[in-house]
């Protein structure tokens, strides 16, 4: 029996007493006509500094709001936690533009700040409908000046902090003092739009970490280097499945990132990472001179259990990396898949020193890999799988390609350079004309005492005929793409004539851990279907080679198309779609976002959309054409 002392009894009912006391606190501030003096809870007599509510202790379900059209130079100081049931909100009111919040103050402030927002252990809090900035060109005391950051989240101390959403945030113009001069000067900085960052752990049994992240429908844009880093700074053992010191459970989705001079999103150190849905359009870009130039839509470091699905990466940039999405060092489970690159100067497959099954498949890479460094012979690759860690050789293990289509139909050569042990290249899709080549800048296989599984992959074209030997059953033929020359991912599905059909090997590769579960609830521990949304089996039968698995040449639905359409119905819909007027017995489909058909039928004047889960959707009714609605 548990034994309660009235000292116990009496705390219980102190705290029972200070929590029924506390009620929501809504606090307003307005940059041109508030004052501090206000009470700051009503939107008629707002604060106006964010100093003012840096100093406000906050309570869980307290809501803060900028008002729209406005600009808040300093420095806001999250001073207080949420619970999961009552989150702090941040966020806007009023009509117009997002409300900007800066850390920049000038010389007459002090120097610019390190942060617009800075979160220092706590947790459980809600950003939403702001836009955040931070161009420092002062100096402020103790803030290095190779530094900024848009919002900061830090845990410093021996905890766990949960439950930080981003939705609908704008970040931009954020820039350190100190500018890039030379490549020696890119691993030092660590501008970035959202930093996330766990201190190094030290003390066993106090292990700090942060998890349970959300960022959706948010644009990035005009940042010197990062868009998010995800950082940890380890702990006294970095080894093995180590979810201890890394931060846990990431998902940042329907996000759009453009002209970021490095990476749009770095995961380092993470356990259970899910990025898909987004857009990623050139980034290691150089527009503003400050920026270093160097990128790869997404890059993994250190992390355990990483998903990147469904994004479109477009022209990524740069001297180093700059491939469509790679796997830097040490990483263990990362599953690239249905990802569209094109356009990625580095090159399609870049995966470095000490990994463990680092997956690519069912991505399709047009043009990717055209970069010409003279200071680097073979700087553009195909595939590129290295050797080398900061810490010495430590060759990637277990690497799988399989089911991509990789297309190159302009003047360039790329390589292949493979230094690894037990690697899976099968049911893959090279394809080189109009001058293009596979392989010709170097061809280098290495696989280190181990077998290579290389197997049933279709070669048409220009291809390095020493790569295409190594295939123990090669398919050499035309794939018979449904339209090279559509501009857009849809054109490279199959006809029926294609020689990519019934020409696969049944090989599963490695299942994703935890699938169906978490932020991987609806993922499959095994891809059952293509880059297209056709069903595929991998266990069994004879799958097509590459991302498409069509086999009768059937078409999934342009969403460029799609997008032509106009919302005719009042929106959002809940459970009926309801069409008036219409031909009678007039045949619809319904399709998704990605372009795939999801209810097929003919109707009257309405169709059932209860069994669709929310999100945007098109109706194509015949003979009238193409509709927009939201179903909730």
């Amino acid at each position: 029996m548990i034994q309660v002392n009235r000292t116990q009894i009496l705390s219980i009912l102190f705290f029972c007493i200070v929590c029924l006391m506390h009620s929501q606190t809504t606090y307003y501030l307005d940059a041109t006509n508030g004052l501090d003096s206000n009470n700051g809870t009503t939107s008629e007599s707002p604060w106006k500094t964010l100093s003012k509510i840096s100093l406000s202790v906050l309570n869980p379900g307290d809501e803060i709001f900028f008002k729209k059209g406005e600009r808040f130079d300093g420095h806001f100081v999250v001073n207080g936690s949420g619970t999961l049931s009552q989150p702090i909100l941040i966020s806007s009111y009023g009509a117009g533009n997002k409300p900007i919040i800066t850390g920049e103050v000038g010389a007459n402030g002090g120097g610019d700040y390190q942060e617009a927002i800075y979160v220092l252990n706590n947790d459980h809090i809600f950003f939403e409908g702001l836009e955040i900035n931070n161009e420092r060109t002062v100096t402020r005391s103790g803030v290095d000046d190779i530094d900024s950051y848009g919002i900061h989240i830090h845990n410093s101390g021996n905890q766990i902090m949960r439950n930080f959403t981003f939705r609908n945030m704008l970040f931009q113009n954020v820039y350190a003092v100190t500018p890039i001069t030379s490549p020696d000067d890119f691993n030092g900085l660590e501008v970035a739009g959202v930093r996330i960052a766990s201190n190094k752990n030290t003390i066993a049994g106090q292990e700090k970490n942060i998890q349970d992240i959300l960022m959706e429908d948010c644009y990035f844009t005009d940042l010197q280097r990062l868009g998010v880093h995800i950082k940890h700074g380890g702990g006294n053992a970095d080894v093995g499945n180590d979810e201890i010191n890394k931060n846990k459970n990431l998902l940042f989705r329907n996000n759009e990132f453009h002209y970021i001079g490095g990476t749009c999103i770095l995961p380092s150190r993470t356990y259970n990472c899910l990025i898909e849905d987004n857009i990623f359009n050139y980034p290691g870009d150089d527009s503003d001179p400050r920026m270093p130039n160097r990128g790869s839509a997404v890059w993994t470091w250190r992390c355990i259990n990483t998903v990147i699905q469904n994004n479109q990466c477009l022209h990524i940039r740069g001297y180093l990396d700059s491939h469509g999405i790679h796997i830097d060092h040490e990483n263990v489970n990362t599953f690239i898949q249905y990802n569209y690159m094109e356009d990625c100067e580095g090159g399609f497959v870049e995966i470095l020193g000490g990994n463990v099954n680092a997956v690519y498949r069912f991505n399709v890479s047009i043009n990717d890999g055209w970069r010409d460094n003279p200071n680097w012979a073979n700087s553009n690759h195909t595939l590129w799988i290295n050797e080398n860690t900061p810490g010495g050789i430590h060759y990637s293990d277990e690497s799988y390609i399989y089911n991509n289509t990789v297309v190159i139909n302009n003047t360039y050569g790329t390589a292949i350079d493979i230094d690894a042990t037990n690697t899976h290249i099968y049911n893959n899709i090279f394809y080189a004309i109009n001058g293009a080549n596979i392989g010709d800048k170097q061809m280098s296989i290495h696989n280190n005492g181990t077998t290579l599984d290389m197997t049933n992959n279709l070669y048409f074209g220009d291809i390095k005929s020493s790569f295409k030997n190594l295939d123990t059953n090669p398919t050499n033929g035309n794939p018979y793409f449904n339209n090279e020359n559509s501009g857009n991912k849809y054109g490279y599905q199959l006809n029926s004539n294609s020689n990519a059909i019934n020409t696969g090997v049944a090989q599963l590769g490695p299942p994703i851990p935890g699938a169906g579960t978490g932020i991987f609830s609806d993922i499959p521990r095994y891809p059952n279907e293509d880059f297209y949304g056709n069903p595929i089996n991998l266990s069994s039968g004879t799958p097509n080679i590459g991302a498409c698995n069509a086999k009768n040449g059937e078409v999934a639905l342009s969403l460029e198309n799609l997008k032509k359409g106009v919302t005719i119905f009042p929106n959002p819909v809940i459970h009926i779609l309801n069409i008036n007027p219409v031909k009678t017995r007039s045949k619809a489909v319904v399709y998704n976002a990605l372009g795939h058909a999801i209810i097929e039928e003919v109707i009257n004047d309405n169709i059932d959309v209860s069994c669709l889960e929310t999100g945007i959707y098109f109706l194509k009714i015949e003979g009238t054409g193409i509709y927009r609605f939201i179903k909730q």
